[in-house]
């Protein structure tokens, strides 16, 4: 018998390459450093969003609290014709309306006050 044309041939991988691969339990140093990487990536981007989110808070918290420091001052004034906030100053203004108009004075959570500057209240850092 002759030989054919279409013969198998032998793999052109040499065992020792295959017991390599086969031996493999572990990652490599680039596969490591890449995926603490990626992680690193998303975590920076993760803490901008919440300090982006915090900051976004805090500035809704304070408009919600001047907001409220107004209406209070107009249901004073509403009470007595004779009320004009703008004859005091922001702590004697203060007294008027905690107790009676408001329960407890807002806290503003980053930090700045509440003042009656022209005729309404403004946050003030």
């Amino acid at each position: 018998m002759g030989s054919s044309p279409l013969r198998r041939r032998k793999p052109v991988v040499s065992c020792e390459v295959l017991d390599v691969r086969r031996r493999r339990k572990g990652f490599t140093l680039v596969e490591l450093v890449t995926v603490v990487i990626i992680i690193g990536i998303l975590v920076s981007i993760a803490i901008l969003m919440y300090d982006g989110t915090q900051t976004r808070a805090h500035e809704t918290v304070d408009e919600a609290n001047v907001r409220i420091l107004n209406s209070c001052t107009l249901d004073w004034m509403m009470d007595d014709e004779n009320n004009d906030p703008r004859e005091h100053d922001t702590a004697s203004l203060r007294n008027e309306l905690e107790g009676e108009y408001i329960d407890r004075w807002p806290e503003s959570p980053s930090g700045a006050e509440y003042r009656f500057l022209d005729g309404r209240w403004e946050r003030v850092e």
